[in-house]
């Protein structure tokens, strides 16, 4: 499995780190936002859901500021893949540490990998339905569902002292690495982390908007 990292952040150049962050678009946020409204009224028939004036800033504050991120995330992609081509022992570092994490997050019942692609391909689902379809709610809740377990297992997976060592090691030096490569990465990681600290801040605000309690897991 490819290392993903234009949805999943600089932090941690690993598997599926920050999954939520990186898949949620403003189209799976609106449609979580409208189930919330006509959950108050289930006798009522369907209608298109309608935003309150807060959940309109919210969601365009939120696109904006995934729209920077991907402009930001393209430009340190291309640089960390020159990073990786002058220096391979990186690379062998990353297939290592994203190996020792799968190997932590799976178990009998439950494959890092699998869940990983099933969750991308649900989300990719999720942004194609239009809003109303019955179906698009229930999915972003099989989503939350199957995200939340995957973070879980991710945090456990962390909690591990030669994991956390490794995964620090490949932030430092790929990071410094990309700085040689192009000094214009170390305002660009700065600007980056500034934004995915907005984006954690802007989704904490929707789960509190209609009452849900949600942990966003931190960046490592």
């Amino acid at each position: 499995m490819v290392t993903q990292v234009k949805k999943l952040g600089f932090r941690q150049t690993v598997l599926a780190v920050g999954i939520v962050c990186g898949l949620m678009s403003a189209g799976v946020m609106a449609a979580d936002m409208g189930t919330a409204n006509s959950a108050a009224a289930p006798s009522a028939q369907p209608v298109m859901p309608t935003l309150s004036p807060e959940q309109m800033k919210l969601m365009t504050d939120f696109k904006q500021t995934r729209e920077a991120m991907d402009a930001l995330e393209q430009q340190l992609q291309g640089i960390e893949a020159k990073a990786y081509d002058k220096n391979p022992k990186l690379a062998k570092d990353r297939d290592s540490l994203r190996d020792a994490i799968k190997v932590a997050m799976s178990d009998k019942t439950f494959d890092a990998e699998a869940k990983y692609n099933e969750l991308k391909a649900l989300v990719t689902k999720i942004q194609a339905m239009p809003d109303s379809d019955p179906q698009k709610a229930k999915d972003i809740q099989l989503f939350r569902a199957g995200q939340q377990e995957f973070e879980q297992r991710q945090e456990k997976a962390f909690q591990d002292p030669k994991i956390q060592q490794k995964s620090e090691k490949l932030r430092t030096d790929v990071r410094a690495d990309m700085i040689k490569v192009d000094p214009k990465s170390k305002q660009l990681f700065q600007d980056l982390d500034a934004k995915e600290k907005h984006m954690r801040d802007l989704q904490q605000q929707a789960m509190q908007m209609h009452g849900v309690e949600q942990p966003v897991s931190p960046a490592k």
